[in-house]
């Protein structure tokens, strides 16, 4: 048996008919037929039952059909996986990080890159947010932005360093203060992000030792900046979510501690894994892109 009989039995069974199937296949219907006979002398079973002109899939036709098809797709996603291996400008970045917000500076960023790079796809799994080394070490994706660069399996490309301000409203009595420490949190309700309290290493930072008065968990970054708007709570979150709200002055940030709450972004790949040119001109770019908005968009804090 061969991949043709595989293909002639899809024909056949799509279009129903030898005569426009024989076209497909741009063979005689004799030449057609004699593939038929071959596949089904191969089995030693009949594949299709012939009715007035019209052929039918028997049931073991059928099973031989769908086997046919996972082969046939198989072998076609082979074919692509290996041509986007050797060409530098084609293929797939799977791509994931450790948090939800991340995904704000990323998009302007793709959308740039697609202009320079049509043929490569970018394809961004939410399943592994929060657990993005967990899937990067099984090959489930290709590049995770994470915060730490510890992993001895794992290679790792500094893209840029942000800092976190608790914000409030410009009512609020933590306006003027130069900076918060986390004993002030204690008194406070709280926003964050809809995820467990242990997976928050700034949750984990401020609670160490008190809880806040109460919790609110918010799945939209909107959300809960409209929260803070409406003095239902203090959040902490990164200067480049909170920037446009600090411009226009809803809103007010506090440092936190003295010296501040500062975090290294990095794209980690894994050390055993040959990257193709264009993955590793995409974290080369991505670097640049982050490190220039940072230099040029900083938060300025206003001094008490």
């Amino acid at each position: 048996m061969e991949l043709r009989h595989l293909v002639m039995i899809r024909e056949v069974a799509r279009f129903g008919n030898l005569t426009k199937a024989s076209e497909q296949l741009y063979l005689s219907q004799s030449a057609l037929s004699h593939q038929l006979k071959e596949i089904e002398n191969y089995f030693g079973t009949q594949i299709f039952i012939r009715q007035n002109k019209q052929m039918i899939l028997t049931h073991t036709g059928k099973m031989i059909l769908e086997t046919g098809d996972r082969v046939l797709r198989q072998i076609e996603e082979t074919k692509r996986e290996i041509f986007n291996l050797n060409n530098k400008d084609a293929g797939e970045i799977r791509l994931s990080t450790e948090c939800y917000t991340s995904y704000h500076w990323l998009s302007g960023f793709l959308a740039d890159f697609k202009k320079s790079y049509p043929e490569v796809e970018v394809v961004i799994n939410p399943d592994a947010t929060y657990q993005s080394i967990k899937h990067l070490l099984e090959n489930n994706i290709d590049i995770a932005i994470v915060e730490d660069d510890d992993h001895p399996k794992l290679n790792y490309t500094e893209l840029f360093k942000d800092e976190f301000f608790a914000v409030v409203p410009p009512d609020h009595e933590w306006a003027n203060l130069k900076w918060a420490e986390p004993a002030h949190f204690y008194e406070q309700d709280y926003i964050m992000y809809n995820i467990p309290k242990e997976q928050s290493t700034i949750y984990k930072f401020l609670f160490n030792e008190k809880s806040p008065k109460k919790v609110y968990k918010i799945t939209l970054t909107e959300a809960i900046l409209e929260m803070v708007k409406a003095n239902l709570g203090v959040a902490v979150l990164p200067n480049w979510i909170i920037r446009p709200y600090i411009e226009e002055g809803s809103l007010v940030p506090v440092q936190i501690t003295r010296k501040g709450i500062k975090r290294t972004w990095y794209a980690a790949t894994l050390k055993n894994k040959d990257l193709p040119a264009y993955m590793t001109t995409f974290i080369k770019t991505l670097s640049k892109h982050l490190k220039k908005s940072e230099e040029l968009s900083p938060l300025y804090l206003k001094q008490a």
